[in-house]
């Protein structure tokens, strides 16, 4: 079983910066403390790669579709955020110098897009992954396959309130690849090693199965909040705000949803999106004509938005991570250097994205 550690850069950053910002003794320790976690992860196992992923610095190629997205978040003003981003450049410029850790940062993609298409390529070869990073978005990714004998985990890397996230009946994961290893008459294989390695941490952290269905399901129906991605449902209430769906009634939603269709969901195909809304419809008792045509389409909008699958990536953009991100070998002795693309003229921005 081959193995990859992928980094979420900009989530150890901000992790960083918050601790040491309570401590007062960001300016100090945060540069220190950064290598320090990348030497500690990079310890925790023999990882066959590792990866260290940054997003964007110019922009998101989801704001060309959706001018809202991420468009609510706020820094907090109490810290330097001119200052911190040019530490992190300095960590990156430490990390390049590792030709044992592979950097990643790609002009108009987010972190996650690259994460994603990292773990999509690993489990197609049989490789696990073990993901560190805070972002829900990323927990679509859990799953495991008995056949290609891999499993992907996320770690939510704290000093304290260690969390580690694993996809839902893992256990039988555990199970099978232990049988297979004790009818094996070999001695201990890289297979055992890193069922021994998760297992050990899984004891010592808060473990949380996740459904990567149900996830997907209630995030597309409920939006995401946290990047400002609205639900597929707005309804304007008493004081002229719109309040849309939330957790629990997605919940609700996805419970009817395979009470009535119990097979597994297909995402992409257009028989879910009549579905979906047909059952969102239901649960909300809508009536207004038209109804029904928007929600079908604000659930396609939030399918690109929130799925991380190749699908759903702009074409340059794939073409980009097809011809730069060399799954299995490096580019060069330094590892990967950023990748920058040229942004097109504004009128030319949607065909260049999207044709």
């Amino acid at each position: 079983m081959k193995t990859a550690l992928i980094i979420d850069g900009n989530y150890l950053l901000h992790k960083d910066v918050f601790i040491l910002q309570s401590m007062k003794t960001l300016h100090k320790d945060l540069q220190n403390l950064m290598r320090l976690d990348i030497e500690k992860l990079n310890k925790l196992y023999s990882w066959d790669d590792v990866y260290f992923v940054s997003d964007s610095k110019i922009g998101y190629w989801r704001k060309t579709e959706f001018n809202g997205y991420k468009g609510k978040r706020k820094p907090d003003e109490k810290i330097d955020w001119e200052w911190v981003y040019q530490e992190y450049e300095n960590l990156r410029n430490f990390v390049r110098e590792r030709s044992s850790v592979r950097q990643l940062q790609i002009d108009w993609a987010e972190g996650d897009d690259i994460i994603a298409y990292i773990v999509n390529r690993n489990n197609e070869l049989g490789y696990s992954n073990f993901i560190i990073a805070a972002d829900s978005d990323i927990q679509q990714l859990l799953r495991f396959n008995l056949s290609k004998e891999y499993i992907n985990v996320i770690h939510n890397y704290k000093f304290s309130d260690e969390r580690i996230y694993v996809p839902e009946n893992y256990n039988v994961y555990f199970s099978e690849m232990k049988r297979s290893a004790s009818s094996s008459l070999f001695d201990m294989t890289n297979d055992d090693e890193f069922l021994i390695f998760l297992e050990e941490i899984i004891n010592r952290t808060k473990t949380i199965e996740i459904s990567q269905e149900e996830l997907l399901f209630t995030k597309l129906i409920g939006g995401d909040g946290k990047d400002s991605v609205p639900s597929v449902y707005l309804k304007e209430t008493k004081t002229g705000k719109e309040m849309g769906i939330g957790k629990d009634g997605a919940k609700t939603i996805y419970k009817l949803y395979k009470e009535t269709y119990p097979e597994p969901i297909n995402f992409d195909s257009d028989d879910f999106v009549v579905k979906a809304s047909e059952t969102v419809s239901y649960v909300k008792k809508v009536t207004e004509d038209g109804s029904m045509d928007v929600i079908q389409g604000n659930i396609r909008r939030n399918r690109k938005l929130l799925i991380l699958t190749e699908k759903y990536l702009p074409k340059q953009l794939l073409k980009v991570f097809d011809d730069k991100i060399n799954i299995g070998g490096y580019i060069n002795s330094n590892g990967f250097e950023s990748t920058k693309i040229m942004k097109p003229p504004k009128s030319e921005i949607d065909e260049w994205f999207f044709s």
